[in-house]
């Protein structure tokens, strides 16, 4: 229902003026009725029998439907429309994967803005992302989730409220592992984007870790693989130590540890982030490293992403107006008929 209001507009709303004219009109029709000429009736029961019939209250209705049907036809005077137009996007200047960490380390609460409220890294990353989302209207946008392997948790699209339901969709233990892997994430990301002839491919990595257990093979393969399908990798580094306070996770519920009253179990540990591999990755693609120690140095660095990789869109805007103009006049006329009918048989008025 609120699309449609949205929608619904007047073509021509100077005519809305005439509601203003309508109580004029009436007064002068009441006026005239006054001045009217005297009947006269040859008996005094055929006076009673013409009183009794049209003092009732059912001697309105005709100038109740003649007052409705004055009021539609203003309304359909006034070009009650829908706008049906529709603007199709020709091009899409940028294509962007988001690789998320949801490694055990996510579960670190060094990001919360203050103590009375715990959040954790990944409650921070992902409301940073949905402003993010918001922001790129008009280009197409995946996300992976990783840890040791790598998870679509939607493929690219421009639905964004499709992928801000995804997003909610985020957390540690989704991919029924705990260790980190950029390997896995790089490779998700890249396969994604590589088939895709767009202006510019994007792969934003965020983590706060590293490999870990080591994988047989170095980031910087795939960073170079990127490389050669000219897609662009921006690493970003999250945490505001290596050593922290952090729920536990417990892998058996794949949930945060918690204690017999049921509150969650929290516990300082150390969090080591390889940001020497993380900037050469970035380095290798022509694109930048950052480090993000709490909620408005990432958001900061999202802006800077957004402002370094503007998309050129082309729209094509089909202007199509639906008329309802129809449905008031219809119903004035209908009314109108009614009016003539009832004025001229059972409620003839008394001139």
């Amino acid at each position: 229902m609120s699309d449609f209001w949205e929608a619904f507009h007047f073509a021509e709303p100077a005519w809305a003026f005439g509601f203003l004219v309508l109580p004029l009109i009436f007064w002068i029709k009441k006026k005239l009725n006054h001045e009217r000429a005297t009947v006269f009736f040859p008996t005094i029961s055929q006076l009673k029998r013409s009183i009794n019939l049209h003092s009732n209250r059912w001697t309105a209705l005709p100038r109740v439907f003649r007052s409705l049907s004055l009021i539609l036809l203003f309304l359909a005077l006034c070009r009650p429309q829908l706008d049906r137009s529709t603007t199709t996007i020709l091009s899409s200047g940028v294509d962007i994967v988001l690789a998320v960490d949801l490694s055990a380390s996510m579960l670190a609460l060094d990001m919360s803005e203050s103590n009375s409220l715990d959040l954790t890294r990944l409650d921070v990353v992902k409301e940073v992302l949905k402003k993010f989302i918001e922001q790129r209207k008009h280009d197409r946008i995946g996300i992976v989730a990783f840890s040791v392997d790598p998870y679509l948790v939607s493929a690219l699209t421009l639905d964004k409220e499709h992928l801000q339901r995804n997003l909610d969709r985020l957390r540690v233990g989704l991919t029924h592992q705990t260790g980190t892997n950029l390997g896995s994430a790089l490779a998700e990301g890249i396969n994604r984007l590589r088939p895709l002839e767009s202006k510019s491919k994007i792969l934003i990595l965020l983590t706060d870790g590293k490999d870990e257990p080591a994988p047989p093979h170095s980031p910087l393969i795939y960073a170079n693989g990127a490389k050669s399908d000219e897609i662009k990798i921006y690493t970003i580094a999250i945490g505001s130590s290596t050593r922290t306070r952090t729920y536990l996770f417990d892998p058996s519920t794949r949930d945060i540890l918690r204690a017999p009253n049921d509150l969650p179990i929290v516990r300082v540990a150390d969090y080591p982030v390889d940001k020497q591999i993380l900037g050469q990755i970035a380095k290798t693609t022509g694109a930048q490293f950052f480090e993000a120690q709490d909620k408005e140095a990432l958001e900061s660095i999202y802006n800077e992403i957004d402002r370094l990789e503007k998309s050129d869109v082309e729209m094509g805007v089909n202007a199509l107006f639906e008329d309802l103009y129809f449905w008031p006049l219809g119903a004035s006329i209908l009314f109108l008929f009614i009016e003539f009918i009832l004025s001229r048989t059972r409620y003839l008025r008394i001139p």
